[in-house]
Order: C-alpha cells, then structure tokens, then sequence
C-alpha cells in the first residue's frame, strides 16, 4: 500500500504549524521533495558497491583497503618514523598494523555512522576475505603477500564533500601513502550511498583524483528542476528557522540546501530550518526519526518511484504501460544529444532513480537498439517514445463562421492568364 508524502505526518504537520497559513503549501512541498533513504537502504547501497569493486578485482594487487569515512583528531593518518631505507638511506616511513579505532565524536560518548559504517565494512570482509583488507596499517599495506592495489574511503552519504576531502588530506600527509600513489602502487576510490553532484564534484579535484561510486543522486535547491518551487523554498529559509547551527548557515553545510532525509539523521548539509533547532523553532526530528515518520522511509514500489520521477521530468506515460516500459519511456524522454560522461549521475539526479538503476534501463535500450552506442535515439526509439508517452497535445478549435460567405459573382480576369510565374520576389 502506498504511503502518504512525509508532509502528512504527524510530526511533519507540527513542524509545518510554524509557518504561516500562506507558506505552509510550499514548506509542504520542500519536505515532499527531499529524498528519503533509511538504514537498509543506505546498507544495501553500500553493501552492493563494495561487492560489485570485489567481483571486478584481479591480479596481484586484488585486494582493497577499506577505511571508514571520519574526522581524525591528527594531521596524519599513520604515525611515521624515520628508519633506513633498503639502500641505507634514512626516511620518514609509515608504521603500525591498522588504523587508528573509530572513536566517539569530538570526546563524548557518542559514534557516529561511521561506527555503523565499519561494521558494514566488517561484515564485507566476512564475505570476501581475500580481496578486502579492514582498516589496514602501513605494515600490512606493504606486505610482500597480496598488498592492497586501492584504498576506500566507505561513507553514507556525501554533502559538500569537505570530510572525505579532510579524509584523503590526511592520507596524502603520510610521505609513503605519496610515494606509493606517485608509483601507482595504490590509487583511490570513494563508495556512498547517496551524495550531492557539488559534492562528487568537489571530491573529484582532489590532487589524489579518486574515484568516487555512489548510488543516489541527491538533488539540491539550487539544482532542482523546477525553478519555481526552489524559489519559493529559498524564500522560506530566508525568513524562517535559525540562523546557523551544527557547522551550516540557513541553507545548510557548504550552502547547499541538500533535499535529503536519512532515517537514522538529518545531514546539516539541509536547510537549517529543517535540521536544527533553536529557542523559537524545533527541526523536523534530531537523531533518529520519531515512529510515526517511520512509514515514511519505507522501500517504496517501483511504479512509486516511477510516478514521482514522471511528475519531476514532467513525463506523462500513455495508459497501461508495465512498469519496465514506463522506466525506458522516461529515460528515453530526458535524453538529450550525444552521450558524455557523467550523463547517468545528471539522470539520476533528475529522476531520482538510483545510479545503478539508470545504468540497467540504458543497457535495455542499447539492447533493443532504442539507443545509438553515441546515446542517440533511433528510429526504433523515436517510435517507442512517442507510443509510451500521452499525447496532451489537443488540436486547436477553428471557430466556424455561422453565415458564410458565398460569391455571387466571378471577375473576369485580366491579361493573359499564364501558368509561369513572374521573376523576382512578390
């Protein structure tokens, strides 16, 4: 049974009573866009990405380094030490069997979801025991038996990007992690659940340049497609709920505006209003989400999710289409030009279907040669469109005259009739 949008929860309705009568449509509509991801999914997701790297691995430096995304309280990730080299030679080298522990945030005694994280990492491990190495130290790194050919950095979710690049900062202030990434003994790969494109962006500059695997795209205010609604919620944040709090100001970490709710948290990369509290505004929920939003995260259908995609892209599906045809439909709706890379994350993005999704629909279309290699409609494309999508176009009423006008006359015409006409333009 299909739920209700999260605007009609109870919680969500005493959050909404804070604005006005006139705003609260639009708040309404700010909380119904967000996309909301609970803690089998986020699993799963991550879970999933990790296997997918573990199939794909080969050769001698098949396994991978599996860290969990988190802030460390030094400027390295591995203590080094200056030992010879094997030429005599005195360097700084990193030492130590594992990385530091995942400790509770900033001294309390609280862990984050990166404890959460490491025992998904943990439980990978379980599964592929000869590719995936949990938390290695450098020792183990440079072991002289299958060393690791990649590190991850393993995360939730991916907002402005800022930690995973303190993350991949500290690894870089290691002199042998550089001198193993300037050999291409190692190089680096990112896996989240769920990120912003700003945030793969911003990730992706990193001098290291790693790879960065995610499954949801999540949209942004300033990203969404319809300029109107974004608009209208900007004005919002603006006027309502607390300047700044948890590191972000009124838009969110980083300036974001991030449509994003996660069962377990509220990222602070969403707009202030919606994430924190203060003396004269309550957030939607802090730490967990309460049990009566909890039906709310449930999985949702595949013809649910289509529905919400088609009312984003503006895509209307003709009448009894499975949903595997309505997903080409719309895939094919929203291909624009040749293919380039990136195209499945601006997808994604767009419809909210997860990356991995996406990549399955262009792999049918390419399939039944609805698509060109070069991402271009064909024939056989143009027609499947044009059969999955309603025709709202109507014809237009041409107002017929109720006396019409018949001639009773004829002229006679003058000159020589000719058939040929004259040189030069009218």
């Amino acid at each position: 049974m299909a739920h209700p949008p999260i605007s009609e929860f109870p919680s969500a309705t005493k959050w909404l009573s804070q604005f006005n009568s006139a705003d609260r449509a639009a708040a309404a509509s700010l909380l119904d866009a967000m996309v909301l991801l609970n803690e089998e999914q986020v699993s799963r997701a991550i879970r999933e990405q990790i296997y997918e790297l573990c199939k794909m691995r080969k050769g001698k430096h098949r396994r991978m380094a599996l860290y969990a995304e988190r802030e460390f309280s030094t400027a390295a990730a591995f203590q080094s030490e200056l030992k010879p080299d094997r030429n005599g030679k005195i360097r700084m080298r990193a030492v130590g069997r594992t990385a530091a522990a995942v400790r509770p945030i900033r001294g309390g005694s609280r862990v984050g979801s990166e404890g959460w994280v490491s025992f998904i990492i943990s439980q990978a491990q379980e599964a592929w025991p000869n590719t995936i190495m949990n938390h290695p130290g450098p020792d183990l790194i440079r072991g002289k038996t299958s060393p690791p050919g990649t590190m991850v950095i393993v995360t939730d979710f991916i907002g402005s990007g800022s930690r995973v690049r303190a993350m991949l900062d500290v690894f870089w202030a290691v002199p042998s992690v550089r001198a193993w990434h300037s050999r291409k003994y190692i190089d680096f790969k990112i896996i989240a659940a769920a990120a912003t494109m700003d945030g793969m962006a911003a990730i992706r500059k990193h001098r290291v340049k790693p790879d960065v695997l995610v499954q949801s795209v999540v949209p942004t205010i300033r990203t969404f497609p319809d300029w109107k609604k974004s608009s209208e919620w900007l004005s919002l944040i603006n006027r309502y709920g607390p300047d700044a709090g948890r590191g972000a100001s009124r838009y969110g970490f980083g300036g974001q505006g991030a449509l994003v709710a996660l069962s377990y948290r509220l990222p602070n990369n969403t707009p202030a209003l919606i994430h924190n509290s203060s003396e004269v505004w309550h957030a939607l929920y802090v730490g967990p989400a309460p049990d009566d939003l909890r039906p709310a995260f449930g999985i949702r259908t595949e013809a649910e999710m289509l529905a919400s995609a088609a009312e984003a892209t503006g895509v209307s599906f003709a009448d009894r289409l499975t949903p595997a045809d309505a997903s080409l439909v719309l895939i094919l709706s929203l291909m624009r030009g040749r293919w380039r890379n990136g195209k499945e994350i601006a997808l994604a993005e767009r419809t909210g279907l997860s990356v991995p999704d996406v990549w399955g629909i262009l792999r049918r279309a390419l399939k039944q040669r609805l698509l060109t290699p070069s991402g271009r409609l064909t024939d056989a494309g143009q027609s499947t469109l044009a059969a999955g999508r309603k025709n709202e176009r109507r014809r237009p009423d041409i107002p017929t005259n109720p006396e019409p006008y018949y001639p009773t006359q004829l002229r006679t015409p003058r000159g020589p009739s000719s058939t040929r006409r004259p040189p030069g333009r009218p």
